[in-house]
């Protein structure tokens, strides 16, 4: 199993308490930014009382960008591990998507970092590991990134691909997402970035380490998911030592931006007794 480097690389941006007094994480999906989290960690907070709470952006996302790469699933993990690096207890972990996958690579990496794991529709594939091109990728970089205004750009998500989101959500990656330039404003992730992440995601083998995992796992799935489907969701599923397996009816890969009550839900139902 590839190591991390000694040093990190590049700006990782947080938000909320300083990382050796987390008792939780929250690390987005490709593409989008910490500050998506927000709605779901007042509403925990809301349910099961104070959390020392710390949200990432990954490295070319949000605040962490530019970054200069690489974009791999090893590379983003690693920039947990250095992050939590001088914690000295267990925190919970919360990931989506590409997050979701960084979170259980930087356990295998350094165990007993997480006490508990949720993990929303993580990319964990399993073989064959290549870097190849995918429906992702290739739509990622005909991205629109530059927009005439934070109303422009509000206008074409809420009525385009993320119409279903929660709109305060949605006001959310508008304001943090997207950032200001003397032609109106341009998305923070680079298309290449999302892109390059998408063709790398598929070259991850953390597939092969998930049964060193011994923390309790929550996997969440959307019920319309695009990508977490039977055979595969229950594969994925088999490979975790101690695992519950949610299914969100209703929803899909985007659930948490969808639905961040329900997310709250699920995670303060399975966490209150773990922070």
């Amino acid at each position: 199993m590839m190591k991390c480097e000694a040093d990190p690389v590049g700006p990782i941006a947080t938000t909320g308490v300083d990382p050796d007094q987390a008792e939780m994480l929250f690390a987005h999906a490709a593409g989008f930014c910490k500050e998506l989290w927000r709605p779901v960690i007042e509403l925990v907070t809301d349910s099961i009382g104070p959390l020392a709470t710390i949200a990432v952006d990954t490295r070319g996302h949000g605040a962490s960008t530019p970054h200069p790469g690489p974009f791999d699933p090893l590379s983003i993990a690693c920039d947990l591990v250095h992050l939590l690096d001088g914690i000295d207890h267990p925190i919970v972990g919360v990931g989506h998507s590409s997050g979701g996958a960084a979170i259980a690579r930087a356990e295998v990496l350094r165990p007993g970092t997480f006490s508990r794991m949720v993990l929303i529709e993580p990319i964990i594939i399993p073989p064959p590991y290549e870097r190849r091109e995918s429906p992702l990728s290739r739509m990622a970089v005909k991205r629109r990134r530059l927009f005439p205004s934070a109303e422009a750009a509000r206008e074409r998500f809420a009525r385009g691909p993320f119409a279903s989101w929660d709109p305060t959500v949605l006001d959310l990656y508008i304001e943090y997402g997207f950032a200001p330039t003397d032609k109106g404003v341009t998305l923070r992730c680079e298309p290449k970035v999302e892109a390059e992440i998408y063709r790398e995601g598929l070259n991850n083998d953390t597939w092969e380490y998930v049964p060193q995992i011994n923390c309790p796992v929550t996997i969440v799935a959307g019920e319309n998911s695009d990508s977490h489907q039977d055979p595969y969701l229950s594969l994925l599923v088999e490979r975790f030592q101690d695992v519950d397996l949610v299914i969100a009816k209703g929803y899909g890969h985007l659930v948490p931006m969808e639905s961040p009550a329900l997310i709250a839900d699920i995670i303060a139902e399975r966490v209150g007794s773990a922070v």
